[in-house]
């Protein structure tokens, strides 16, 4: 009759446990980037999509698009784009939602080939309360 409760509660706490990994894995952080550039810089504009994927929300601290060359270890990099002083400022994305990051007129960039020079292009994302996050955009 013991072995019964042993092999119930084993089972019962595996269940349990399954169940918390599920919650853990669906909770976690993530984010996504896209983009759509374009070649007109007074109408559309490039821009740059942050989706939030989390169930919760998040606050955007700072961020920075950045051309990266060369391989691992020897990968130089250098700032394309980052905000003006006085645009920064926390912006709290909402869970599943996106915010935009807009380049017109003075702030819209070359994207092709030869623009690019043999670079890829990232964005260097710091969420708040958390270490930054490097992601690939293009290249």
């Amino acid at each position: 009759m013991q072995i019964y409760f042993a092999y119930w509660g084993a089972g019962l706490s595996t269940v349990l446990a399954c169940v918390k990994l599920w919650e853990v894995w669906c909770n976690r952080f993530r984010i996504s980037v896209s983009y759509n550039f374009t070649s007109d810089p007074h109408e559309t504009g490039n821009e740059i999509y942050i989706r939030n994927l989390a169930h919760h929300p998040i606050i955007l601290s700072y961020w920075e698009v950045l051309l990266f060359s060369g391989r691992k270890p020897f990968r130089r990099s250098e700032t394309l784009i980052e905000p003006e002083p006085d645009e920064i400022r926390d912006v709290k994305i909402e869970a599943h939602s996106t915010h935009t990051l807009r380049f017109m007129e003075g702030n819209h960039f070359e994207w092709g080939a030869a623009a690019l020079g043999g670079r890829k292009m990232f964005i260097r994302i710091h969420i708040a309360g958390r270490s930054p996050v490097l992601k690939y955009i293009f290249g």
